[in-house]
Order: C-alpha cells, then structure tokens, then sequence
C-alpha cells in the first residue's frame, strides 16, 4: 500500500491547499517531477558495499541525510525522469533494484535482501512528498563477489557496467530475468544451461568442458523430471545444487563479460 505525503517539521501540519478546478489538477499530475530518490532498507554494512558496485546515471547508490540527524542510502536513476508521480516512481524503482538483484545473485551468491522503503519526489511545482510502505528483509552475500562488481570496468564500476548493458541489451536481460533474484531451482539451471546452446554451444564458447557440462545437465534435467526417474537418470556423480548453481552463475559471468 502507498501512502503520500507532504514532509514538514515533526508536530506541524501542513496548511491545506486552496480547491482546484479538475483540469487543473489533471494538467498538473501530469508534468514530470523535479526530483526522486527511493530510499532503501536492509543493513547498512551490506548498502554501503553494494553501494560502491552501482554508480552510473541508470543507478545510482548514495546516503543522504533525509531527516533530522539521520542519514539513508537513497537510490536514483534517471529512469525517474518521465514519472509524475511517486506512485510511478516507486514502480520503477522496484524494477532496478530487482535487476540489481539480478546481477548481485550472478555475481555474489546474493539473496534479495534490500528493497525500497519509500520514495522521496519533488512534484514539478517544486513540492515535497513522500510515498511510503513497509516491509523488512535479511541480507546474505558473498564478499568476493561484491568485490569483483567494485572493480572498474571502463569508468564505472563493473555492476554498474552489468546494469547499464541489461537496460540496453535485451539478451543480457533475458538471461538475467530467466536467473531471477534469488537462488536457482533444478529447471532454472537446466533453462540457463539451454540458453547457452546446451553442451555443445557452451564447450565450443569454451565456457567449461564437455564433461562438467553434461554432469550439470544430466543431473538438472533429472531433477526437473523426477515423475520419471527411470527416463531421466542421474550421473555417476551428480553436483549438488550448490555445484551447479555456481557453475550456472559463472556461465552467465563468463558470457556477460564479452557483451559489456
């Protein structure tokens, strides 16, 4: 649920606003606002290092002081732009964070863990508002690999190179979409196994040998036909989920690395 108001100092109350004609306030929702920035929430450890992977004009990570004696970390985009409102910026913003998801999952062994909290917008009459909602969360994440999206990849760190090629490159998009942001099932290794081409696609990439690939297939596709175990056996020595999701992350590392 969102809720939209008008920030003043703590015990006042903002004076109401003389009644407007209905065109008039439809004209004026309609104009695109002066400025938003979505407020997130999860710990602050795990903010201020995903912060330092995401700094280009598509997403970036900052702390502000939004109240009194308190400082955020406050996500902006210039995806914000066209929108008039908080409710459309709050829409946009749940869409980067989830692709950011996306990427710190590939790259971090990340369960999504931050979210936005609310947004903060300047309507375009230069008026506050905020746009709330509730919710909290728990982070997990893998220190080697925030550490790899930090590094620079031209000018911006790498995961902000990761988020800006997904905005502007559909395959890239669809193979972080079809991984999602969380941890992998069976059919989702299996999935992302056949969007590289199956074996022989992945072998002749020179991603991993044709004997790990066909382990990690083998035993995804027997996980995800277990109504017919007979059919669809396992390998001699099948990996654990782990294994193959870690061997399904790198394959997506390996192929994104030669699009940036």
């Amino acid at each position: 649920m969102s809720v939209v108001l008008t920030p003043n100092p703590p015990g006042t109350k903002p004076p109401a606003p003389p009644p407007a004609p209905a065109q008039q306030v439809a004209a004026k929702a309609g104009l695109p606002i002066k400025y938003a920035g979505a407020v997130l929430t999860g710990q602050d450890d795990m903010l201020a290092s995903i912060a330092k992977c995401f700094d280009s004009h598509n997403a970036r990570i900052t702390k502000q002081r939004i109240k009194k004696q308190e400082e955020s970390w406050v996500l902006e985009s210039s995806e914000f732009s066209p929108c008039t409102t908080g409710g459309e910026v709050l829409a946009v913003a749940d869409d980067i964070v989830s692709r950011i998801n996306q990427i710190l999952a590939v790259y971090a062994d990340f369960t999504p863990t931050f979210s936005v909290e609310y947004i903060n917008w300047i309507n375009a009459e230069g008026e506050p508002f905020r746009t709330l909602r509730d919710f909290a969360s728990l982070n997990r994440v893998s220190s080697k690999g925030l550490v790899e999206l930090r590094g620079m990849s031209g000018t911006r760190p790498l995961g902000s190179a990761v988020l800006d090629t997904m905005i502007c490159d559909p395959a890239v998009e669809g193979a972080l979409i079809l991984h999602g942001d969380g941890e992998l099932s069976w059919p989702q290794v299996y999935d992302i196994i056949e969007f590289f081409g199956g074996e022989s696609g992945i072998t002749n990439a020179g991603y991993a040998d044709k004997k790990q690939v066909r382990a990690v297939r083998q035993t995804a596709n027997h996980h995800r036909h277990l109504g017919s175990p007979k059919k669809y056996p396992l390998p001699l020595n099948p990996p654990t989920l782990a294994d193959a999701t870690e061997f399904a992350r790198s394959l997506l590392r390996h192929w994104i690395s030669v699009r940036l």
